[in-house]
């Protein structure tokens, strides 16, 4: 909520030398509205820089002063690339024909606790990290519409919150419709959520939220062919700079989707996997194969729909039986 007065400073010094340097001017008919508004007007982010009501009173129309961020040319190449990759297409330029994926390894903030990773007898990659009470980490979930990233990102507060001196907070990178139902699981805990629309406003949150030991960030549900909007996730993604970026998938979904989504979630950062909906898979060997194929490691399955808390490391044991189902099966 912005606070209630005249013109309002909210410089960021992160982004100074990055922004235009005139700003300008966005209308909405509440806070809301007018954040919105510069959303979808801005996708590429931007910062405000001054806003002011129209009328007194609280719900009067707002007005926002905002600074676009300017676009470098080399983000502009990695957003083509992207979509190059997205469309199915081969981008040309001077870096390659494929858009590159940062070593996550070396941009972390904090270090977590190094995870167990083992070879599974299907060649899936297990590794299930572990929040590091001594450092704070940043876990991050994208994934498609539908596949229940909400729903992962609140069972794992639940099964992290005060163990080992873990501290939670919640982020949900996305307007006030899609935080609506993280909104309602802090409500009933207690635990401290904010909702961030911008990529900006989501590094700012980030910073706000300092304070705790492990910030899960919930991503809105984005397919491999939303184009811009997967764009400016990319870019959030980047800004927020995550220590684990997790791709939730739908079991029931069919191989060609979980392999093209794993495609473009690796290119986006994730390096990690979370299986949820597997209640509602009729055959998991999709699921396996698409998984085992991509080289990221498996970490999470959350086995049914209707409970939050049913969630539990993916271990050795559960896909020996997946795969024994698969055999009896084939």
């Amino acid at each position: 909520m912005i606070a209630k007065s005249a013109w309002k400073r909210s410089i960021h010094p992160h982004l100074e030398g990055e922004a235009v340097t005139e700003p300008t001017r966005c209308f909405g008919r509440s806070e809301r509205h007018a954040l919105q508004q510069a959303h979808h007007r801005f996708p590429g982010g931007f910062e405000i820089v001054g806003w002011k009501r129209l009328r007194n009173g609280f719900g009067s129309p707002v007005e926002l002063a905002l600074r676009p961020i300017r676009v470098s040319l080399s983000r502009e190449r990695a957003r083509l690339r992207l979509l190059a990759c997205v469309n199915g297409l081969q981008a040309s330029g001077h870096h390659g024909s494929t858009l590159h994926q940062p070593d996550h390894r070396a941009t972390h903030r904090t270090p977590i606790e190094p995870p167990t990773s083992t070879q599974s007898d299907s060649h899936v990659v297990l590794a299930t990290p572990q929040p590091n009470p001594a450092g704070q980490a940043v876990w991050a979930f994208v994934g498609s519409p539908g596949s229940g990233v909400t729903r992962v990102v609140a069972g794992l507060a639940q099964r992290f919150q005060g163990r080992d001196r873990c501290t939670i907070g919640l982020i949900s990178a996305g307007d006030e419709t899609h935080a609506h139902d993280l909104r309602s699981f802090a409500d009933a805990t207690g635990l401290p959520m904010h909702a961030a629309i911008s990529a900006a406003s989501l590094a700012e949150t980030a910073a706000w939220l300092g304070h705790r030991s492990l910030l899960l960030v919930d991503f809105p549900g984005i397919g491999p062919r939303d184009g811009d909007r997967l764009v400016a996730q990319a870019r959030s993604l980047e800004c927020l700079a995550a220590t684990v970026t997790f791709a939730v998938l739908a079991a029931d979904a069919d191989a060609v989707a979980l392999e093209r989504q794993l495609q473009v979630y690796s290119r986006m950062g994730a390096t990690h996997i979370v299986l949820s909906r597997v209640d509602l898979a009729a055959r998991l060997e999709p699921a396996i194969g698409a998984i085992a194929a991509s080289g990221l490691a498996f970490a999470w399955v959350t086995h049914g729909t209707s409970e939050i808390g049913d969630l539990s490391p993916a271990s050795q044991e559960w896909v020996d039986r997946a795969t024994d189902r698969l055999g009896a099966r084939s």
